[in-house]
């Protein structure tokens, strides 16, 4: 991996963190919006997805936690999502109003399981940072809550894809 000779320096840290917290704080809304396009028929799903968003609540309050406790003060009234934050925030809001929970499940699906491909990452951040566990609630505490998720996701989708153009779709967001 790239990460085992690169510092992770603090200020970038803090920055990642700052914008996993703007995009993490709509994941609930833009979750629960997906309900909106979604055909009423459509109850197993429509139960995942009012289920997946009250669980998706709070969790940049976990952002929060972890800044404090590496001595950041975080404002979330002074800090801006950055250009590329936002434009994943409309992406999942633009995916939820138009195409309804189904292909949404798509971005579920990464998000749910990315973190082997997170790992690297939390281990420089220990060993450059000195960040323990315990500093790292959104990422080691989540990644618990997200196993969980991540089986609900991939049930949702067998169940759901029950054609190509689904699945496409879902790839497609994934993607």
């Amino acid at each position: 991996y790239a990460l085992a000779n690169v510092e992770i320096k603090k200020d970038l840290y803090i920055s990642a963190m700052e914008q996993i917290y703007h995009y993490t704080r709509h994941n609930s809304i833009n979750q629960a919006t997906a309900a909106f396009s979604t055909n009423p028929d459509d109850t197993f799903l429509l139960r995942f997805v009012y289920k997946h968003a009250l669980e998706e609540t709070g969790h940049e309050k976990m952002v929060i936690k972890d800044l404090k406790s590496i001595g950041h003060n975080f404002d979330p009234v002074l800090s801006k999502p950055h250009p590329a934050t936002e434009a994943l925030i409309a992406y999942l809001y633009y995916i939820a109003i138009k195409d309804g929970a189904g292909p949404r499940l798509g971005y579920s699906y990464w998000a749910e399981d990315s973190y082997d491909h997170l790992e690297p990452i939390l281990s420089a951040c220990r060993r450059d940072l000195g960040l323990q566990d315990k500093d790292m609630t959104f990422f080691v505490a989540h990644s618990t809550i997200d196993s969980k998720h991540s089986e609900e996701v991939r049930e949702v989708v067998r169940e759901w894809c029950d054609t190509e153009e689904k699945l496409s779709k879902v790839v497609s967001v994934a993607r």
